[in-house]
């Protein structure tokens, strides 16, 4: 058997160490020499929960510990504090507040300001005031009908388009406003909003001086949705509806002044033009949004303000996320990378407390000068990676316009015994960023040389979007096969034994290449196959209907960019599997796909997880995916050598 059983284990290892981490995961507030982070960490051996972390600055400089909360989610600066959301014992949720000086046991120090059922969505300060804002989405009841009919049952019911599958699973209410004093003297008190018919809130919640900015959703006849701003005035004058007609607004955040809030703004794309990301002001005085333009037509998002009139983006650049200050007054913009991309970020004082993380580098908390670039460390995730190096190949395709690129990771000192290409889900997205499921470390432990491939519609490569938008596999897996060539032919690894594995639309991507790449083993988890069949039954139809139309009016679109029938060449064997939770992609796809292979004399196999959804979460699943999936790796690849290093 050779090195096999060793090489396995040491990947083994790696995959049980990793999915025990506790997972640096977002900035949940950041104030004067204090940052609180939210963390995922294992219970047991099936749960991850969140928790809140809150780190203090010492007088000399360093950062240390102070108090964490298990089962809180999300917080907010205020000033003399914190004040944070946890789940109660009895599943309500709970608002609390924490004084700055606070140390220790939690219960020993935060004061409860409110308990309420449901879920809560956003929490804000009204600028200028001691006044919480924050959305709950309200609790129902299977069997609630507005004629109640249907008591007593478990049915849920809905007589618009926004019925869902996770709907159904999770019945939930409308999302309700409410205001509470931080004081904490009186109770807390629903403001009553007036949403235009055929709208719904989305949760999201900012304030203006003199009015509260809440998030809309509005189902379009047609399955797609358009998102805005609901602007309620305090006075309690009309609402106004700011539904643009070039652009969605989603997550608003307001300036501490409360003179503005900044938004993301997508574009709305016509025909087969791309959207474009940007950042987006609504002024207090014109109330009117106002776009951005961004340098270098870099995808930008919001994350915070410095003071009032200097806005902090994320901005995606190539093979990172870095910091971007667009200051208000020159409307001159302003560039500072953090130590590796950034994930997610805050602001405060002229500084930004980000989550950091690369390929190679598992994420991290630091603080960063927005002037100078100096970063200070605060919290870091100790895992021992496999040893390998990982080097990143721009790319250009003769029939693909604007830039491409590809990410390659290689064992140390040590023959490659083959090559996995891994094809990410979105398909917006990119591999600047350490994931937790898709993880190229593992492969690399077993001697596998990876390639992360970045096609066209990756994020940070505007100039490759239109290659993409309405051609997932006639354009996006097209480009993904000339980009895994060229890679192979410049590395020396041309002769390599190939895998390829992906998710969601990656899958989709991974079985479209095997007809061209023809490799040994494809790997699918939750992927999209058929898109009419996505759009018309999956809870994430309205984005389908959004970018490529609707089902009944286009329909040979649909077709075109599903997968082909006999794309996978009869010897390849293909691992298929999808959570049977998954109300985004039904698993009803993989089930399809894999009696049509099976019907075309391929060997494919089928795993339905029974509690997962669209994303595969649980560590013990994702530890048995590995398991399975770098097993096959080597029973089809592991038998073969390349004689020479790659250059």
């Amino acid at each position: 058997m050779g090195p096999e059983p060793v090489l396995g284990e040491a990947a083994t290892r790696f995959v049980d160490d990793m999915q025990a981490q506790a997972r640096i995961t977002a900035v949940a507030a950041f104030g004067p020499d204090a940052v609180v982070l939210r963390v995922d960490a294992l219970e047991g051996q099936d749960f991850l929960v969140p928790s809140l972390e809150c780190h203090r600055r010492g007088d000399d400089g360093s950062w240390r510990p102070a108090w964490s909360v298990s089962g809180a989610f999300q917080a907010l600066t205020v000033p003399d504090g914190f004040v944070y959301v946890r789940r109660g014992t009895d599943g309500r949720q709970v608002v609390a507040h924490r004084a700055s000086g606070d140390d220790g046991s939690p219960a020993m120090s935060e004061r409860v300001l409110d308990v309420r059922p449901g879920m809560l969505g956003s929490l804000t300060l009204r600028p200028g005031t001691d006044t919480l804002v924050y959305t709950m989405e309200g609790p129902a009841a299977p069997g609630e009908h507005r004629r109640d009919v249907l008591r007593d049952s478990d049915a849920v019911w809905w007589d618009g388009p926004e019925a869902s599958l996770a709907g159904a699973r999770r019945p939930v209410g409308d999302w309700q406003v409410w205001q509470l004093g931080l004081d904490g003297a009186g109770e807390s008190r629903r403001i009553e909003v007036t949403v235009p018919a055929g709208t719904a809130l989305t949760g999201e919640a900012a304030c203006l001086a003199s009015a509260m900015a809440l998030g809309t959703s509005v189902h379009r006849p047609d399955g797609s949705r358009r998102f805005g701003l609901l602007l309620v005035p305090a006075d309690g004058s009309a609402t106004r509806h700011l539904l643009h007609d070039a652009f969605d607004l989603t997550a608003p955040l307001q300036s501490p002044d409360g003179g503005t809030v900044a938004c993301l703004a997508v574009s709305l794309p016509t025909g087969d033009e791309a959207p474009a990301q940007y950042a987006a002001l609504v002024d207090a005085r014109s109330l009117e949004p106002r776009i951005l333009k961004a340098p270098d037509d870099t995808w930008q998002q919001p994350c915070g303000w410095d003071g009032s009139d200097r806005l902090v983006c994320k901005g995606a650049d190539g093979p990172r996320h870095v910091l971007y200050t667009h200051d208000l007054r020159t409307a001159g913009w302003t560039r500072t990378e953090a130590s590796a991309s950034v994930v997610h970020a805050r602001v405060a004082a002229g500084q930004a407390a980000a989550v950091v993380a690369a390929i190679g580098t598992p994420p991290a908390l630091e603080v960063v000068d927005l002037a100078s670039a100096v970063r200070e460390p605060v919290r870091t995730t100790r895992l021992d990676l496999p040893r390998g190096r990982v080097t990143y190949h721009p790319q250009r395709l003769p029939d693909v316009p604007g830039a491409l690129a590809s990410w390659l990771c290689l064992p140390e000192d040590e023959p490659v015994r083959g090559t996995v290409v891994l094809l990410h889900g979105g398909p917006v997205r990119n591999w600047a960023e350490w994931h937790w499921r898709w993880n190229p470390w593992p492969f690399v432990a077993c001697g596998f040389a990876v390639i992360l491939v970045e096609p066209p519609m990756s994020l940070g490569y505007v100039s490759a979007m239109s290659a993409g938008w309405r051609r997932w596999r006639t354009g996006v897996a097209a480009a993904a096969v000339g980009q895994v060539r060229q890679l192979l032919e410049e590395t020396g690894l041309s002769g390599s034994p190939l895998a390829v594995v992906g998710p969601c639309v990656g899958g989709l991507l991974a079985l479209s290449a095997a007809q061209e790449l023809r490799p040994r083993l494809v790997v699918s988890y939750g992927g999209t196959m058929d898109q009419a069949q996505i759009a018309g039954g999956g809870d994430g139809g309205w984005l389908w209907t959004g970018e490529f139309g609707s089902p009944d009016s286009e329909q040979d679109s649909y077709a075109a960019e599903s997968l082909q029938p006999h794309s996978v060449p009869s010897g390849t064997r293909v691992l298929l599997s999808h959570g049977l939770q998954d109300g985004w992609v039904p698993p009803t796809e993989s089930l399809r796909v894999h009696r049509a292979l099976l019907r075309d004399g391929v060997r494919s196999e089928l795993v339905l997880f029974r509690t997962e959804g669209h994303q595969l979460a649980r560590p013990r699943n994702v530890r048995a995916w590995y398991r399975w999936t770098l097993t096959a790796c080597l029973d089809e690849l592991g038998a073969a050598r390349i004689p020479e290093e790659p250059r």
